[in-house]
């Protein structure tokens, strides 16, 4: 079991991902809709997820500067990063995610980054 922050603005997608992850056993232990709420929630965890899933655009703050201050917080914070901005891997990837998935990702895919982040 892989215990999973989940952090995008769109309600729908985290309904779809606790039901997914559920099924493979994995837990979603807390949720933030936008960046500066991810990063607030996240400074309070203990424990910590084992994994992040950051979307890129959201209000607040943006996915890579919230990667960035989590990662400021924890620098071992295992970040998979999801987003429709296929210009922002790059950024993603040298910044500290440990893996980057273009939306619309499926469901496998998913599990995949998820599944590997969490063994890596």
């Amino acid at each position: 079991m892989v215990s999973i922050f989940i952090i995008d603005d769109e309600a729908i997608l985290h309904r779809l991902y606790k039901d997914v992850f559920a099924i493979k056993g994995h837990e979603v232990v807390a949720d933030a809709y936008d960046g500066e709420e991810a990063v607030e929630t996240y400074r309070k965890m203990d424990p910590r997820p084992e994994i992040l899933i950051m979307d890129h655009r959201m209000p607040n703050k943006d996915g890579l500067k919230a990667m960035s201050e989590i990662l400021e917080i924890e620098p071992d914070a295992r970040i998979v990063f999801i987003s429709a901005d296929a210009n922002v891997r790059d950024q993603a990837m040298k910044y500290g995610a440990v893996s980057f998935g273009l939306k619309p990702v499926t469901i496998r895919h998913m599990l995949d980054l998820v599944e590997s982040a969490a063994t890596d």
